[in-house]
């Protein structure tokens, strides 16, 4: 009963996650009147003043852990375990936690801290993106819809490179991709779209 109840909370809280992540990440583009298609209108840039940089933070916070809880969520519910992809999920909070840090740069020039800014948020999404996908790939014979989920995954990162070519650079870019990973991660999670395989 115990672990019926825990496992029970453990459920309501990834999915609080989840739905606290989904929500948040879609509204903060827009506070104090800023346009997500802008190309100035990036979550880096509308968030670089001392007084906003908090709401970044709870951005990243909510937005990577409650992908990393899910992957967790999600390998446990496939009786999968891998110190390799939990190591993966953990570089990507700790990369979101830089592109944090490093707020507040000039855009004037490629300076150190700019770069550095750049390359943390390339990591966290390819640490991120692989940590749900590889997942996928390396326990692809173990259950019939891993494929299928493997090229959705791909499909959603395929979202970045569509919103760039088609809009540039902007806060679309942050929201859409994040937003679809985090519906994505309920579907496979708490919806019967993809069952455990019992054997």
């Amino acid at each position: 009963m115990k672990e019926n109840t825990n496992s029970k909370a453990l459920k309501t809280f990834c999915i609080g996650a989840l739905f606290c992540a989904f929500v948040y990440g879609l509204a903060l583009p827009f506070f104090w009147g800023n346009n997500p298609a802008s190309e100035l209108g990036t979550l880096s840039l509308l968030c670089e003043t001392a007084q906003r940089k908090p709401f970044f933070w709870l951005w990243g916070i909510l937005t990577s852990g409650s992908i990393l809880l899910n992957t967790g969520y999600m390998y446990n519910k496939f009786g999968i375990r891998s110190k390799f992809l939990n190591i993966l999920g953990v570089l990507g909070f700790v990369c979101m936690a830089l592109v944090a840090l490093t707020l507040g740069h000039s855009i004037e020039d490629w300076n150190p801290k700019r770069i550095a800014h750049w390359v943390a948020t390339g990591a966290f999404i390819v640490f991120t993106i692989a940590s749900v996908a590889l997942f996928f790939i390396i326990n692809r014979k173990k259950h019939p819809k891993f494929n299928m989920l493997t090229v959705c995954t791909f499909l959603i990162l395929g979202t970045f490179v569509v919103i760039f070519a088609t809009v540039g650079k902007s806060a679309l870019m942050e929201m859409i991709p994040l937003a679809l990973i985090e519906i994505f991660l309920f579907a496979v999670n708490f919806t019967p779209w993809v069952k455990a395989e019992k054997g």
